[in-house]
């Protein structure tokens, strides 16, 4: 649940600035990666466009979904690692001190 913050801000991106003053040189990108600039809405944007983000998206989510399952999966082999090591260590400490 703590990395939906992360997530939330993934998909969260915005720039608020003053509608009377531009702040943003459209030419140069400040941020790696760049923050768009210009945000189209639903009307502006072709069929085609909102079809690709909404695929890309799709991906997106799929691929942060693989990446959690991995990490979990790495949280339980790094826990079963430092098992077998404490026991080895208490197996050592046994055999020397006996």
């Amino acid at each position: 649940m703590r990395y939906m913050h992360w997530i939330k801000k993934l998909f969260n991106w915005g720039v608020v600035q003053s509608a009377e003053r531009v702040a943003v040189n459209h030419e140069v990108a400040g941020s790696s990666p760049a923050v768009p600039a210009i945000l189209k809405t639903g009307e502006e944007m072709s069929t085609k466009e909102a079809k690709d983000l909404k695929k890309e998206l799709g991906q997106l989510r799929n691929r942060m979904s693989e990446l959690v399952d991995q990490i979990a999966v790495m949280q339980g082999d790094l826990n079963r690692f430092k098992t077998d090591v404490a026991s080895d260590v208490k197996y050592l400490t046994e055999r020397v001190d006996g």
